[in-house]
């Protein structure tokens, strides 16, 4: 079955993969896969006198991930869009190829599987990171001061990837809303008496 679509400025173009001069079904190939090819992560903690530093990262390189929500805006309309489209949608002559138009990201034929919707998920995450100091066996003014521990704590602080939702750990390596990783910072103070 051939797709007789007419094409205008703004709008994809597929490539015929099989070289028959027909755009359809066969001409579908894998554009890749949601299981990453290497993932790591490694602890690190150091000690110095009375200063204690710990780390932990992670992260994933070659997956692949769908991204739903730019592939639903033609099926919702009061769906926000990322600001990545909408400053480089094509609206012109000279402007992006990456992306289709404003009128072109409703129509069906745009929003065929194609790799617009397939971005790299690899990432890399500080997941991890504290740094103490305890106070042992001091005197202030003539008193013993119990032993302390200040400590600061920063839980996801830095997540690096090039993919263009708001986190690249999907399920399934489908993004349908993926909500933000928060980051959390604690400062501690811990006295014994």
């Amino acid at each position: 079955m051939q797709l007789q679509i007419k094409l205008v400025p703004g709008d994809f173009k597929y490539k015929n993969q099989n070289g028959d001069d027909v755009i359809n079904d066969d001409d579908r190939v894998i554009l890749g896969s949601y299981f990453p090819s290497f993932m790591y992560g490694f602890n690190l903690g150091l000690n110095y006198q009375n200063i204690e530093f710990s780390t932990n990262i992670m992260g994933q390189t070659g997956n692949k991930i769908l991204n739903r929500k730019r592939g639903e805006i033609i099926w919702t309309p009061d769906l926000n869009m990322d600001a990545d489209l909408a400053v480089n949608r094509w609206h012109g002559e000279g402007t992006s190829n990456k992306y289709p138009s404003s009128a072109g990201l409703r129509k069906g034929w745009n929003q065929k599987m194609s790799d617009y919707l397939v971005e790299d998920g690899s990432f890399f995450r500080i997941q991890n990171i504290q740094l103490a100091y305890n106070i042992k066996d001091k005197e202030l003014l003539g008193a013993q001061i119990p032993a302390t521990r200040i400590s600061f704590t920063a839980e996801r602080p830095l997540t690096v990837f090039k993919y263009n939702g708001f986190n690249p750990e999907v399920s399934d390596g489908i993004d349908r809303q993926t909500y933000p990783v928060p980051g959390v910072y604690t400062i501690g103070l811990n006295i014994k008496f």
